[in-house]
C-alpha cells in the first residue's frame, strides 16, 4: 500500500493544483494516477476523481513545478489536459516589457509555459483549463500593467486588431506631432536668444515679469510630459512598483528629473548655487518628442511586417450564398456555415470554405495555394479549397471544412504560431535584458555623483545621468529576433514554405544533410513510359495500350496514358485474358497480341532477336522492361520507370552548391535506387529500406554527427519526418500535412527546399546583424553619454541620446524588412 509523503505544516498554505484528466475507465485507473502523484517530491493530499476525470493535489512550488507534475500524469499512461490560448497585448514597448508580462503569466495559477512576442505583441500560453481560462490569463496581464484580450477567429481577429492598430497609429501620430510642435516652441524660447542676441531683447522686452518665459516653457514642457509622455510614465512607474523597471521606467526618470530638477530651480532658486539655476525643460520635452517619434516609425515598420498574415486573412470570404432547403439562396456571414451546408458560388468570387462540387463546372485560380498561374478545371465531384476563385462559372458546393478546419485557416494558423514562437538565439538576448536595466539605472547614478564629484555642477551631472538613461534603451534588442522571425516567415509563406514552429528557422539554418524520400518526392510517384525500342513504335504503343486498357496493373496504365498523350484511337480487343505474374494477350483485328516480361515470352515461344539483348541494360538503368508480340513475332519493347522531377537534378545541385549533403533513402530495389541517384548526382543512397525503417536511417546519420533535414511527402514518411532535426512535407492540392513535419511546402514543389533553407539562413543572418547592432550601440553609447569622452570635449546631449535611441530601433526593423527580397528558387534558371 503506497503512503503519501508527509510534510511539515507549512506556515502558509500550499498552493492547489486541478488538473483534468482522460483516459481513466476505472477505479484502478485513478488509483494509478493518484499513486502516481503522491510519490512526487512536493506532492501532499493528492486525490483522483473518476467520475469528473479530475485529479486534485497541493504542492510545493520550490520542490517541483505544474509542468513536471503533467508530465508525472502523462507517465502514468493518461493524458492531461491543456489548452492553448492568445492573448493580444498592448503597451509592451521592450524587450523588459516582454519579459514581465513571461513572468507575470508563467506565475499564475495552472499555465504550463507562456510566450511573447514583441513585434506581433501576441502572448502563447499554453495552460490547465481545470485551473484558468483565457479570459484571467488577460486578467493577470492587466494586473502586469499593460492592455490584454483574448484573440478570437483568426479572421476576425486580423480584422479588428488591423483597425486597432490604423487607430493607435493615428492616435501617436497626434501625440508627435503635440510634442514636436511644443518642444519645438521650448526650444525657440529657450535656446533662440543663445543664437540670435535681437531674439533675446525681444523676449525680455515682451516679459511682463522675471522669469516669465521660464515659466512658459515650464507649462508647455508639463503638457509634453503628461500628455504625450504619459505613454512612458504610467507603464514606467508600473514597472518600478513590479521591481522590474523597463525602457519607459528609463525614459520616464530621465525626462522627469530634468523637468523637476528645473520645477525646483523656478519654485525655490535659492537651493542652488547661482551657476547650477538652468532649466532643462527644452531637454525633457525634446526627448520624449524624440522617443516617441522613434516609436511612431517603429509601429510603422511593425504594421508592414505582420503584412503576410493581413494577405492570408485578406483571401478569406466575408459572407456566402447559402441554399436552404427550399432551394432559396441566402447571403449569410462564413462564420455561422456548417459542415454540409450547399453553397453558390459565382464567376469572380473566392471559395468560402473548403468543399466538394455539387453542380455545375468551372475554371478555379487556386495559385494562392499551389502557385500554379492556370486555372483547374472543376467539376461534380471535385475538391475546392476556401479563397480560391471561381473564374467563369457557377458552382454549388457542399461545405466539407468550416471555420478553423480550413485549409486556409490553418495556414493562417501555422504562419501565426511561427511568428510568434521564439528562437534559441532569442535566449542571449532576453538574459542580457534581464540584468540591463538594472545596470543602467546604476551607471546613471554613478555618473551622476562622479560628476558631481569631480566638478560640482549638478547641471552637468543631471545632462549625464539623464543622457545614459534616455539613450539605454533595450528596444532594439528586444526587436531584433522577433522582427526577423515576423519577416522572414511571412515572405518564406508567400513564396510556398510554412514554417510550423519559429523554432524550425534556427535549426534548418544549421542543417548539413537532406535526406530525401524517393518515390513522389524525388520522383513524380508514378510509373510513366519513358523509352521505346521497334521498328514501328507507333504500332507497337498502339497494339500495347489496346491491350492494357483491359487491365488495372499500374504499368498498364502508364502505357494507356502515353497513348492517349499522342492522342491515339485504340482498337476492340476480344479474347482478352490476364496471366498473373507475367503478362496479358488477346486479339486484336483477329490477330494474337502479347504483352508482358522477358518470362512470359519466353514461355509462350516468342522469338525476341536483338531486343532482347537491350533487356539487361535497361533493367540496370531502373526501368521496367514490357516487350509487345503479335503472333509469336516481337514487335518491340517500352521500358516504364517512375521518371525523376523535372526540377529534382537542379535542386540537388543547388543544396550541394550550398554546402548541404543530400542523401536518398526508398524501399525500391538497390539497382533502381543506384540509376535515379546517379541520374540526379546523389552519392549516399539507402536503398530497399522499409517505411517504418526510415527513421533509423535518420538516427544513423544524426549518430555521425549530421544535423539532418528529412523531405517526404507528410504521411508515409511520418516517423522519419518526426526523428530529423527539421521534417519537410512536400503537400500537394488540399492535403497539406502540415502536422507531420515543421517545415511544409503548400505547392508540392520540391525547388522549395532551396528556398526553405535560404530563408531559413537569411533570417538567422539577420538576427545576428540585428543583435550586433543592437548591442553595439549600446556599448558605444552608454559610455559616450555616462561622459568618459569628455576630456576629448565630446558630450551627448539627452536630445540626442533621445533620437538615437529611437533610431537604433528603426535600424533593426528596417534591416529585418530587407528579408521582404527573399525569392523562390527558380530550377529554370539552374537548369
Amino acid at each position: 500500500m503506497d503512503t503519501a509523503v508527509q510534510y511539515p505544516r507549512a506556515a502558509t498554505p500550499l498552493p492547489t493544483l486541478l488538473v483534468d484528466v482522460e483516459g481513466m475507465t476505472c477505479a484502478s485507473c485513478s488509483a494509478r494516477v493518484e499513486r502516481g502523484l503522491r510519490k512526487l517530491p512536493g506532492v501532499s493530499d493528492a486525490g483522483v476523481n473518476l467520475a469528473t476525470e479530475r485529479a486534485e493535489l497541493h504542492f510545493d512550488p520550490k520542490q517541483i513545478t505544474t509542468e513536471q507534475i503533467v508530465e508525472a500524469i502523462r507517465d502514468t499512461g493518461y493524458t492531461p489536459v491543456s489548452a492553448e490560448a492568445e492573448l493580444s497585448v498592448d503597451g509592451m514597448t521592450c524587450a523588459s516589457c516582454v519579459g514581465r508580462v513571461e513572468r507575470a503569466l508563467n506565475k499564475a495559477p495552472g499555465v504550463l509555459e507562456a510566450s511573447v512576442n514583441l513585434a506581433t505583441e501576441r502572448a502563447k500560453v499554453r495552460f490547465l483549463p481545470a485551473m484558468t481560462d483565457a479570459d484571467s490569463l488577460a486578467a493577470t496581464v492587466v494586473d502586469a500593467g499593460y492592455e490584454a484580450h483574448p484573440v478570437g477567429d483568426a479572421a476576425e481577429a486580423g480584422e479588428s486588431d488591423a483597425e486597432k492598430r490604423r487607430a493607435s497609429l493615428r492616435a501617436m501620430g497626434r501625440d508627435v506631432a503635440l510634442a514636436a510642435f511644443l518642444g519645438a516652441v521650448i526650444v525657440v524660447v529657450g535656446m533662440g536668444g543663445a543664437f540670435v542676441p535681437s531674439f533675446e531683447r525681444a523676449l525680455a522686452a515682451a516679459s511682463p515679469f522675471a522669469g516669465f518665459w521660464d515659466w512658459v516653457q515650464f507649462a508647455l514642457a508639463s503638457v509634453v510630459l503628461f500628455v504625450p509622455g504619459r505613454r512612458f510614465f504610467r507603464p514606467g512607474l508600473i514597472a518600478y512598483r513590479h521591481l522590474s523597471p523597463d525602457m519607459n521606467s528609463l525614459v520616464a526618470t530621465g525626462t522627469g528629473a530634468a523637468w523637476a530638477y528645473s520645477t525646483l530651480v523656478l519654485l525655490a532658486p535659492a537651493l542652488f548655487p547661482p551657476e547650477a539655476r538652468h532649466v532643462y525643460f527644452d531637454s525633457a520635452a525634446v526627448v520624449i518628442a524624440a522617443v516617441l517619434g522613434g516609436k511612431y516609425l517603429e509601429e510603422i515598420a511593425k504594421g508592414r511586417t505582420s503584412a503576410a498574415i493581413r494577405k492570408l486573412v485578406g483571401l478569406q470570404a466575408k459572407t456566402a450564398h447559402r441554399l436552404d432547403s427550399e432551394g432559396a439562396e441566402q447571403d449569410v456571414p462564413v462564420a455561422q456555415l456548417r459542415v454540409g451546408d450547399r453553397l453558390v458560388v459565382r464567376p469572380g468570387e473566392r471559395m468560402p470554405v473548403d468543399g466538394r462540387v455539387v453542380e455545375g463546372r468551372a475554371h478555379v485560380d487556386e495559385a494562392m495555394l499551389t502557385g500554379e498561374p492556370l486555372p483547374v478545371a472543376k467539376a461534380e465531384g471535385d475538391e475546392v479549397v476556401g479563397g480560391t476563385v471561381d473564374q467563369d462559372g457557377r458552382l454549388v458546393i457542399e461545405a466539407t471544412s468550416v471555420g478553423g478546419d480550413t485549409v486556409l485557416a490553418q495556414i493562417i494558423k501555422l504562419v501565426e504560431s511561427a511568428q510568434t514562437g521564439k528562437l534559441p538565439i532569442q535566449g542571449l538576448a532576453d538574459r542580457v535584458v534581464r540584468v540591463f536595466t538594472p545596470v543602467v539605472l546604476a551607471i546613471a547614478t554613478l555618473s551622476f555623483f562622479t560628476w558631481i564629484l569631480i566638478g560640482g555642477n549638478i547641471s552637468v551631472a543631471l545632462v549625464a545621468a539623464v543622457a545614459v538613461l534616455v539613450v539605454a534603451c533595450p528596444c532594439a534588442m528586444g526587436l531584433a529576433t522577433p522582427a526577423a522571425i515576423m519577416v522572414g516567415t511571412g515572405r518564406a509563406a508567400e513564396l510556398g514554405v510554412l514554417f510550423r514552429k519559429g523554432e524550425a528557422l534556427e535549426t534548418l539554418s544549421h542543417v548539413d544533410t537532406v535526406l530525401f524520400d524517393k518515390t513522389g518526392t524525388l520522383t513524380e510517384g508514378r510509373p510513366v513510359l519513358v523509352d521505346m525500342v521497334a521498328p514501328d513504335p507507333v504500332a507497337a504503343l498502339r497494339f500495347a495500350a489496346a491491350l492494357e486498357a483491359s487491365s488495372e496493373h499500374p504499368l498498364g496504365r502508364a502505357v494507356v496514358a502515353a497513348a492517349s498523350e499522342k492522342g491515339m484511337e485504340l482498337p476492340e480487343v476480344t479474347e482478352f485474358r490476364a496471366v498473373v505474374g507475367h503478362g496479358i494477350e488477346g486479339r486484336i483485328d483477329g490477330r494474337l497480341v502479347r504483352v508482358g516480361a522477358h518470362r512470359f515470352m519466353a514461355s509462350q515461344g516468342v522469338a525476341l532477336g536483338d531486343l532482347g539483348s537491350r533487356t539487361a541494360e535497361m533493367e540496370g538503368s531502373g526501368r521496367t522492361v514490357v516487350y509487345v508480340a503479335v503472333d509469336d513475332e516481337a514487335l518491340g519493347l517500352l521500358a516504364i520507370a517512375d521518371r525523376a522531377k523535372p526540377e529534382a537534378k537542379a535542386v540537388v545541385d543547388a543544396l550541394r552548391s550550398r554546402g548541404v549533403t543530400v542523401a536518398m533513402v526508398t524501399g525500391d530495389a538497390k539497382a533502381t535506387a543506384r540509376a535515379v541517384a546517379d541520374q540526379l548526382g546523389i552519392d549516399d543512397v539507402h536503398a530497399e529500406v522499409l517505411p517504418q525503417d526510415k527513421a533509423k536511417v535518420v538516427t544513423s546519420l544524426q549518430s555521425e554527427g549530421r544535423s539532418v533535414a528529412f523531405v517526404g511527402d507528410g504521411i508515409n514518411d511520418a516517423p522519419a519526418l518526426a526523428q530529423a532535426d527539421v521534417g519537410i512535407a512536400l503537400a500537394t492540392g488540399t492535403d497539406i500535412a502540415i502536422e507531420a513535419a515543421d517545415v511544409t511546402l503548400t505547392r508540392g514543389q520540391l525547388g522549395e527546399v532551396v528556398t526553405a533553407l535560404s530563408a531559413a539562413r537569411h533570417t538567422l543572418g539577420n538576427i545576428r546583424g540585428n543583435l550586433f547592432w543592437a548591442f553595439f550601440y549600446n556599448v558605444i553609447l552608454i559610455p559616450i553619454a555616462a561622459g568618459l569622452a569628455a576630456p576629448w570635449g565630446i558630450h551627448l546631449n539627452p536630445m540626442v541620446a533621445g533620437l538615437a535611441m529611437g533610431l537604433s530601433s528603426v535600424f533593426v526593423l528596417g534591416n529585418s524588412l530587407r528579408l521582404r527580397r527573399l525569392k523562390a528558387f527558380e530550377t529554370r534558371a539552374q537548369a
